[in-house]
């Protein structure tokens, strides 16, 4: 009994941890870009990256310059390819876009935030640049409506007389769960290695037959 029990607590954690959506958030504004990691409730900052001090960059700049030249080495040619590799690569194609299209409609979008503040020295110009933007927002809409799943969105466009030039601030998050990319991975990794091994002996046999002529 005591196994069953065990075996439970684990099918039951590997269900929560199939759970957890993992991702990213992408936020772009006058401050510059910045890309965040998302695991569940953590985020982590992948740029820009911590800062390096002054003092750590100095010693690093004396370094680079107190090493003599590097002697250029003698390229090596690249070996020849195997025949069939182009032909067996454009095989993984159909593949790879199967995979891409299933991935699509596995992501979820948490938030998608758009504000625009279109400015300028010309009032013309400002009045021109508004409604080409809502134009282009009216285009883009229905493709991110009709192709992703839009959980928050927030969209919102102005003018402003007193800018010298347009503010663009854009925030989007996008996850996935643990579970839909395992399911994919094994999925799309076994077709892959099928697809591969296959145009392989395929491509043995064109090579033989051809050696033979």
């Amino acid at each position: 009994m005591t196994v069953w029990k065990v075996l439970l607590i684990v099918l039951a954690a590997l269900w929560l941890i199939s759970l957890v959506r993992v991702g990213a958030r992408v936020r772009y504004g006058e401050e510059g870009l910045f890309l965040l990691w998302l695991l569940g409730p953590f985020k982590l900052q992948l740029f820009p990256a911590e800062e390096e001090t002054e003092e750590k960059r100095e010693p690093e700049k004396k370094r680079k310059k107190e090493k003599p030249p590097k002697e250029e080495k003698h390229k090596k040619k690249p070996d020849q390819d195997r025949p069939g590799a182009l032909s067996r690569l454009m095989q993984l194609l159909p593949v790879v876009g199967q995979a891409c299209g299933a991935l699509k409609r596995k992501i979820r979008i948490d938030e998608l935030k758009l504000k625009l503040i279109w400015g300028g020295s010309d009032p013309a110009a400002i009045a021109l640049g508004y409604g080409q933007a809502n134009a282009v927002l009216g285009m883009l809409w229905p493709v991110f409506d009709n192709n992703f799943k839009v959980m928050r969105s927030d969209f919102q466009i102005g003018m402003d007389y007193g800018r010298t030039r347009p503010a663009v601030e854009l925030e989007v998050a996008a996850t996935f769960t643990v579970g839909q990319i395992t399911a994919l991975s094994v999925h799309y990794g076994v077709k892959t290695l099928i697809t591969w091994v296959k145009s392989g002996r395929t491509a043995g046999k064109r090579q033989e037959a051809m050696s033979h002529e």
